[in-house]
């Protein structure tokens, strides 16, 4: 896995990306160092190229970058501009880029193929847009609206990339959200969503790993059938 940490900086320091096995058995290894702090990371598919944003006080300078693993240690940009780009999220299939910005004077979705960004631009959402996610079969394009209500962006990739349609989901405002990471997950079969609800009392948060949960929600649902 490949996470962000200051561990080689003082505190307060820019964040760099590591890279760990998942199951520990070795020490994480430094990844990328950048004079940026590295906000968000994720692999294409293929695990040929690490795609990563930066972050920084100063408006307009984040940005979005890849690095070929083993072929160059210059990073491409693929969204980097005057204004604030965040939240990357790569086809299934790596084929295409989706992305937030804020070059209309607020976040809102976009869209722009993996690895030549440079060639064409596809707008998704047009009243804001945050944490953007595919669906695992690849025809539709999640996030979070300017009202906080969820949306699929029903996409077409064939002959070329297009916006279908989009439909309102659901309204999620009494869940977390987060500008720069996704604070839900799709199932597999692309039906549900799993988010996070604040909860009262003070108590302080943890983090819980549940393996297989899928498949427990599956027999938790069987088993409330008549």
């Amino acid at each position: 896995m490949t996470f962000s940490s200051d561990a080689t900086t003082a505190a307060g320091g820019e964040d760099h990306l590591w890279t760990k096995r998942a199951d520990g058995s070795a020490p994480a290894v430094l990844q990328l160092h950048q004079s940026r702090s590295i906000v968000e990371s994720l692999w294409s598919p293929d695990a040929n190229w690490l795609i990563y944003g930066t972050f920084s006080i100063q408006a307009g300078v984040g940005d979005i970058l890849a690095m070929q693993v083993g072929a160059d240690t210059v990073p491409v940009p693929l969204a980097a501009t005057p204004f604030s780009e965040w939240s990357p999220a790569l086809y299934p299939h790596g084929r295409w880029l989706a992305y937030t910005s804020t070059e209309t004077g607020r976040p809102e979705i976009y869209v722009v193929p993996f690895p030549n960004a440079g060639r064409a631009k596809w707008p998704i959402s047009t009243s804001g847009g945050t944490e953007p996610t595919w669906s695992h079969r690849g025809d539709e394009l999640f996030y979070r609206d300017g009202a906080g209500h969820m949306v699929a962006a029903e996409v077409k990739t064939t002959p070329t990339f297009a916006l279908h349609r989009s439909t309102v989901l659901f309204s999620a405002t009494g869940f977390a959200a987060d500008f720069f990471h996704r604070q839900y997950a799709v199932a597999s079969d692309d039906r549900r969503f799993l988010m996070i609800r604040a909860v009262g009392g003070g108590a302080p948060d943890k983090l819980v790993v549940v393996e297989n949960w899928f498949e427990e929600l599956k027999a938790r649902d069987n088993g409330r059938k008549p």
